[in-house]
């Protein structure tokens, strides 16, 4: 899980315990029931209700779109070097922001021609 994740993951929970909690103080806040005269901490409580649900709608509005951002760019294709094209050999997958080109030569290989490129193919 990285950071992005962490914080809103830390954010959605936080609007959803002040959520829970001013719904409980406006519930069970009151002594009796009072429709035409609401006292402060009610409608105090009702506003907190209010703005901790939309910060729990809007935060997970904007990880899906994190989420989605995140899955189209993996879905990109990567740029294959030109001497690694159909080789066997070659990987090209990014671990930790390190692209492991080949096991051959992970550094990926210098110059126009690779000394130790094969084909899929099985030579007769």
């Amino acid at each position: 899980m990285n950071t992005k994740q962490l914080i809103l993951k830390s954010a959605i929970g936080f609007f959803a315990f002040s959520t829970i909690l001013s719904g409980c103080v406006m519930v069970f806040g009151q002594k009796k029931t009072n429709h035409f005269n609401i006292t402060i901490p009610a409608s105090a409580a009702r506003l907190a209700f209010c703005f901790s649900t939309m910060g729990t709608g809007l935060t997970m509005f904007i990880g899906s779109r994190i989420e989605a951002a995140r899955f189209e760019e993996s879905l990109k294709p990567r740029p294959v070097p030109l001497p690694c094209r159909g080789c066997k050999h070659f990987h090209g997958v990014v671990y930790n922001g390190v692209l492991l080109n080949c096991a051959v030569h992970p550094e990926g290989c210098f110059g126009d021609e690779c000394p130790d490129w094969q084909s899929f193919r099985l030579s007769k």
